[in-house]
């Protein structure tokens, strides 16, 4: 070690790490791992105090220091001090908002530096109305959404602190301290009793592909390869550029929602969209009895790892077997059985468990049984002092498959926001917009009466929801990333 750089500890990289640097190695358009995401408070702040409070809490969450480098043909890791690429003002005032969008999605796009290098952008910007927000470019190596958003709760509450003279607020976790108990799981007996678990949920009997564009994508797939017979179909794609669609469930339909979960003593909000996506699948695929989504958890169960920062998301495979003559609530309680078995063993490195089947059933990688992916991830945070603020998901250009959606808070009024990434020319925006008006009135009709069989939900008549149940977000509108 040279006398003028410190000791620093190497440390392999995460599964969920791994998970992430496989996407960013195959895929052309390696933006696909950035996260870009913006905060808009209602009200015009202070810039200088807001920059000062950027710095401290960069500072105060260590992932911003996590360096990645290659060693051999293994990347590695290792922490030095907070750092951001760079840290710019913009100002919008005088310019519409939809010029201040594509600045973002023109920035969102981007790629970020890899090796050796911090791994954030953040912009301090005003919009056109005079407000004060935050827009920032995260590789996902670092952070997760769950982190990204606490870290913007973090920037906020330092700068009321500062504001104010106050003493800062709590500092989060440092992440190094759960990535050190995250890698020792990998050699621990969890891990192996995890492993057996996840060999015999997956290996037992071969899934179906179903997409959201219906059984003839499966069938096509199997005339290409001449295996009339084959069970998964390819949804995994170097090239493909990325559309966002951004959807509101209404605050309404919401309350109605969690007014169901308390009648029938349902503890689950998720599982009435997992459930209605698994049917919408279903349906569209030949009313088939067996569909597997992929599902994606940030890993967030103890206190430190709720308030740390690094990425904890992995996926598995959640597959339905459920008969159309099932009720909507017997298909919720099956599904909630299922969910908790998985949930006891989510540590579980992703990749591996991607591969147990394929595997098993003689598939080569790039194939997979799953026609959508889905994240629910309803953190909700307020701030003191009445400080109200909006925040955005963006697209970042890139997708390397068909379709996923991401089910987040809308920023506590009482609605969901329903992000859908889905590839350009794999998986044409109708499609998203099919399957998402289904899920609406589906959720509707399940929760207005509990006993309606699946087979039923399947045939509520075509067309979308009323505005009441589903609008295009108001800022936002529809955005494809071109």
């Amino acid at each position: 070690m040279s006398p003028n750089k410190p000791e620093r500890t190497l440390y392999a990289l995460t599964p969920s790490q791994g998970l992430t640097v496989m996407n960013r190695t195959w895929c052309i358009h390696r933006n696909v791992i950035n996260i870009p995401t913006s905060i808009i408070v209602d009200a015009a702040l202070d810039l200088g105090l807001l920059e000062n409070a950027v710095r401290l809490a960069v500072g105060r969450w260590d992932s911003f220091g996590i360096r990645i480098i290659k060693n051999g043909r293994q990347w590695q890791q290792y922490f030095a001090e907070p750092a951001l690429i760079s840290l710019k003002r913009k100002d919008f005032r005088g310019r519409t908002r939809a010029e201040m969008e594509k600045f973002f999605h023109r920035e969102a796009r981007k790629v970020l530096p890899l090796a050796d290098s911090p791994m954030a952008k953040i912009w301090i910007f005003t919009d056109p109305e005079g407000n004060s927000g935050l827009f920032s470019v995260i590789n996902h190596l670092i952070m997760d959404s769950w982190a990204i958003s606490n870290f913007y709760k973090d920037v906020l509450e330092v700068y009321q602190a500062l504001v104010g003279g106050h003493t800062l607020p709590k500092a989060p976790v440092p992440y190094e301290g759960v990535l050190i108990k995250e890698l020792a799981y990998l050699e621990s007996d969890r891990y192996k009793a995890d492993q057996e678990y996840w060999r015999q949920e997956l290996t037992a009997s071969e899934p179906l592909f179903a997409s959201l564009k219906g059984s003839q994508e499966l069938a096509d797939y199997r005339k290409k390869r001449k295996l009339p017979n084959l069970r998964t179909c390819r949804d995994f794609y170097l090239r493909s550029k990325g559309g966002h669609i951004v959807k509101v469930v209404s605050a309404e339909d919401v309350a109605r929602c969690k007014e169901f979960l308390v009648e029938q003593r349902f503890p689950s909000l998720q599982l009435l969209f997992t459930l209605t996506l698994l049917t919408y699948l279903a349906k569209v695929n030949d009313r088939t009895t067996d569909v597997t989504i992929g599902a994606t958890l940030s890993r967030r169960g103890t206190l430190d790892e709720k308030r740390t920062g690094g990425s904890r998301v992995h996926h598995f495979a959640f597959r339905s077997l459920l008969p159309e003559t099932t009720t909507f609530m017997e298909a919720l309680e099956a599904l909630l059985e299922k969910q908790n078995q998985h949930y006891r063993h989510m540590d579980f490195p992703s990749v591996e468990a991607l591969l147990m089947p394929l595997e098993a059933f003689g598939h080569k990688q790039g194939v997979t049984y799953s026609g959508a992916l889905m994240t629910f991830q309803t953190l909700a945070f307020t701030l003191a002092d009445g400080l109200t603020f909006k925040t955005m998901w963006y697209g970042n250009g890139a997708t390397a498959i068909a379709a996923y959606l991401t089910v987040m808070d809308d920023d506590g009024a009482g609605g969901l926001r329903c992000y859908w990434e889905h590839s350009l020319t794999r998986m044409p925006a109708k499609y998203i917009e099919d399957a998402h008006d289904f899920m609406v009135r589906a959720i509707r009709a399940g929760i207005e009466r509990p006993t309606i069989t699946l087979g039923e939900l399947m045939d509520l008549p075509d067309g979308p929801p009323s505005r009441a149940e589903s609008r295009v977000h108001a800022n936002v509108g529809r955005i494809l990333t071109k």
